[in-house]
């Protein structure tokens, strides 16, 4: 007999400590739209913004359930309870499935005023997030076995998300978006390849192609910590090149994520390490890009005086 589903067990699916990855994108096209045409509706704002993490919570989700139907996640791999709800909680995994359907469900529901302000576009985009969701983890051939996770995830959340949530605020479709989304892009890379170099032996044991699989996880670490400098440098050209008024807060950037890039470092990336990992490479997408913010809303406030 399964154990009932608890409100504890759908937050541990839905994994809150994951809400960055979806919500940081949106923050930061919303400064980009206030920059650019200097109008702000809350009420779009809080649409495309429920709508994101909803779908982010379906992800995380399903994910779990096509974990635990494939035999991924077992009981003597998975050390965090948090991070594997259906087996802590003793799930029924159709019970697990289901909330994961709910969660689109309500991330439609979120988004029908974007949808009556901007019209049908908003509905593509949307379209391609839950045929990527269902193709990264849902077929019989998943893309989360093979060498692209990292890459599918920063350009879906980092990339997408922001391209359809600048159409909503603004109703114009602008390239440049993609540019100004590079560090979001691949912050979130990261967190995705934070996660397989923690899971190197369960996904190698799983039969995963990830790419920490293929390149190991000293070289994985290097290009990871390699991509972080990569992220600060971005970030840095951008604001030199765009938003000048927000420089002051470069040195103070570059300071806040010190602490974590150290921490996961010492911890060397191994499984058993897996929730520093994860804690320090969120506190770094967090950190380096909500800094990102607030130099585009200096410049939005200091270019106007």
């Amino acid at each position: 007999m399964y154990s009932k589903l608890t409100m504890k067990a759908v937050m541990e699916l839905a994994a809150p400590h994951t809400w960055p990855a979806s919500t940081i994108p949106v923050y930061i096209t919303a400064v980009l739209a206030i920059w650019s045409t200097q109008q702000f509706s809350p009420y779009l704002f809080f649409s495309v913004l429920l709508t994101s993490v909803f779908l982010q919570c379906a992800v995380n989700t399903l994910n779990d359930y096509s974990d635990f139907m494939k035999g991924t996640d077992r009981l003597e791999n998975s050390e965090d309870p948090t991070d594997a709800s259906i087996i802590y909680n003793d799930l029924d995994p159709k019970d697990a499935r289901n909330v994961g359907i709910l969660f689109i469900v309500i991330a439609a529901v979120s988004g029908l005023y974007s949808i009556y302000v901007a019209g049908l576009v908003p509905i593509i985009f949307g379209a391609i997030g839950v045929a990527v969701l269902r193709a990264y983890s849902v077929t019989k051939f998943p893309l989360s076995y093979l060498p692209v996770g990292e890459c599918i995830s920063g350009f879906v959340m980092g990339g997408i998300i922001p391209l359809a949530s600048y159409y909503v605020f603004t109703l114009q479709i602008e390239p440049m978006i993609l540019l100004y989304s590079l560090p979001v892009i691949i912050s979130i890379g990261l967190i995705m390849m934070g996660n397989n170099i923690s899971d190197i032996e369960k996904d190698q044991e799983a039969g995963r192609k990830t790419l920490a699989c293929l390149l190991g996880r000293n070289r994985t670490s290097i290009l990871l910590k390699s991509l972080i400098l990569v992220d600060i440098a971005l970030i840095t050209t951008i604001v030199f090149w765009q938003f000048p008024h927000g420089t002051f807060l470069l040195p103070l950037m570059v300071v806040s994520v010190i602490i974590p890039i150290t921490k996961m470092s010492r911890r060397g990336f191994v499984f058993k390490a897996r929730t520093v990992t994860m804690t320090s490479i969120l506190a770094v997408h967090t950190r380096l890009n909500l800094y990102y913010i607030a130099m585009i809303a200096a410049e939005i406030i200091l270019g106007s005086l």
